[in-house]
């Protein structure tokens, strides 16, 4: 059976493509046990995964539900979360298998009291799995395996061939049920726009159809058995029933949809105003706002004022410059303080400036220059380490029903917005995160996300990113700019 090539333009596969680029920095995967046919053992990996513990045995998970119950969507979410702990983590959809191989397809295609089309529905549920465990092979982490599969047969048919390539503990089921008529809604919109079955369609025509599509399957609707290990997820998270489930990173990803909600709520994020350190072009300390600085923490009360969505909650660090900007916006909204939202620490160059870590410290200078995501400070941490001290934040993230505005700082919040919009952690260090910015991102069913960005008090271009790195790189372009020129006078 030939592989489906994946193409970056290819609609059916674009969530394996966007999630697998979490992982690409595999330099080498050791596969001398893991032949075809052959159960996937631990891999020896180097590069991006080697200094993390996340290294032993794949595992897969199998979505079970109706069609239009939030399963790509919440499926979409473990990918994002686990992706960003460093996990190579994707989404197999089999109705992207079913397009590619049957085409389009009339409504008595879904109907399982016909055996010719369970048949060739199950070969492409078999090709998907294919695929699935090759990728697997080739050093991936997390499969999952996104259709209905709502019948028994099909999944003692699923178990017993993952079986062959995985240890049974390391193949577990998601079952999606929904009764809020608002999210049933969202997420059927969300599939007749997104799905090519019925995005060409009249729309009438195209939510009979769904409907007709979804009675087929609650025809054939049995319920999921406990002989396997699984999460039964209710009602966007309501109702968890957790069965068999056990290893480190299933028990995550249990714990993670246990805290997980639905609720599409807005997030501001925003640095402090700038602070005296800012000026001064040194990094960490807890130095206090220069007046500036001060003006934009009035400033952003203002903003909040008009823009803030009715519940909002603030999210500040306890340094100082982040408790200063926040003082405004805290009679207004309430307030809750996290030591985790503190900025990187600088380690020995804590209070420095760059150009001073450049004469006295040039080795260091050179190898944070050359690696930002995983150079750690002496004594001090990398962006890295910052994924580990935010995980409860992100945790949190997911629980809160509430909109939030989080005051904090530019590493601290380049690790929180690769999160929200799903970018590859080790690609944060160079995402824009501009002092005197508040940064909008609204979530949609989707899986997608909006973003608005409000300068609210214009500032020096050379300042704007002053913090964390920003003054490096300033001096790097000033250091290339140089030799460029003087290559260009010696011809």
């Amino acid at each position: 059976m030939g592989k489906i090539e994946r193409e970056e333009n290819d609609e059916r596969t674009r969530v394996c493509i966007d999630a697998t680029s979490y992982g690409e920095r595999i330099e080498s995967v050791e596969c001398e046990e893991n032949t075809p046919g052959g159960k996937i053992g631990p891999v020896a990996i180097s590069g991006y995964e080697a200094t993390n513990e996340f290294v032993g045995r794949p595992l897969v998970i199998v979505t079970v539900g109706l069609p239009g119950r939030g399963k790509s969507y919440i499926s979409r979410r473990i990918v994002r979360f686990l992706s960003w702990l460093g996990l190579r983590t994707c989404v197999f959809q089999v109705h992207g298998y079913r397009r590619e191989m049957e085409g389009a397809q009339g409504e008595e295609f879904y109907d399982h009291s016909n055996e010719e089309n369970s048949l060739r529905r199950e070969k492409v549920v078999r090709h998907a799995m294919a695929d699935m465990v090759a990728w697997l092979r080739q050093g991936g982490k997390v499969g999952i395996l996104d259709g209905q599969n709502v019948e028994r047969k099909r999944r003692k048919m699923i178990f017993e061939e993952l079986s062959k390539a995985l240890d049974p503990d390391r193949i577990m089921f998601l079952e999606v049920g929904e009764t809020n008529e608002y999210r049933l809604a969202k997420y059927k919109e969300m599939t007749l726009k997104s799905s090519s079955s019925f995005s060409s369609l009249d729309q009438a025509l195209a939510c009979n159809l769904f409907d007709k599509r979804v009675n087929h399957y609650k025809d054939a609707y049995e319920p999921l058995e406990d002989t396997y290990p699984y999460i039964r997820m209710g009602d966007g998270g309501a109702d968890i029933e957790i069965n068999k489930i056990r290893g480190y990173v299933p028990c995550r990803v249990a714990n993670f949809l246990m805290n997980v909600n639905l609720s599409m709520k807005p997030i501001f994020l925003t640095r402090h105003g700038q602070s005296e350190f800012n000026l001064k072009g040194k990094i960490g300390g807890d130095s206090g706002l220069t007046p500036f600085g001060e003006r934009y923490a009035e400033e952003l009360l203002t903003f909040m004022k008009e823009y803030a969505p009715e519940g909002l909650e603030v999210w500040c660090s306890t340094l100082l410059r982040t408790k200063m900007t926040a003082t405004p916006v805290s009679g207004k909204f309430p307030i809750v303080y996290w030591r985790a939202l503190e900025e990187i620490d600088a380690g020995i160059y804590d209070g420095w400036t760059y150009e001073e870590i450049k004469e006295q410290s040039r080795e260091e200078f050179e190898k944070r220059s050359k690696n930002k995501y995983w150079y750690r400070y002496p004594q001090g941490e990398s962006y890295h380490d910052l994924v580990a001290r935010l995980e409860p934040v992100i945790m949190e993230l997911e629980r809160s029903k509430k909109p939030l505005l989080i005051i904090s700082h530019q590493a601290v919040l380049r690790v929180i917005y690769a999160y929200i919009v799903e970018k590859r952690p080790e690609t944060c260090t160079n995402l824009s995160m501009p002092l005197h910015t508040v940064v909008q991102v609204n979530p949609t069913y989707g899986g997608r996300f909006e973003e608005m960005r409000h300068p609210i008090l214009k500032i020096d271009p050379a300042l704007a990113d002053a913090g964390t790195h920003g003054n490096e790189d300033v001096i790097i372009a000033r250091e290339q700019a140089e030799l460029l020129a003087k290559a260009g006078g010696k011809e």
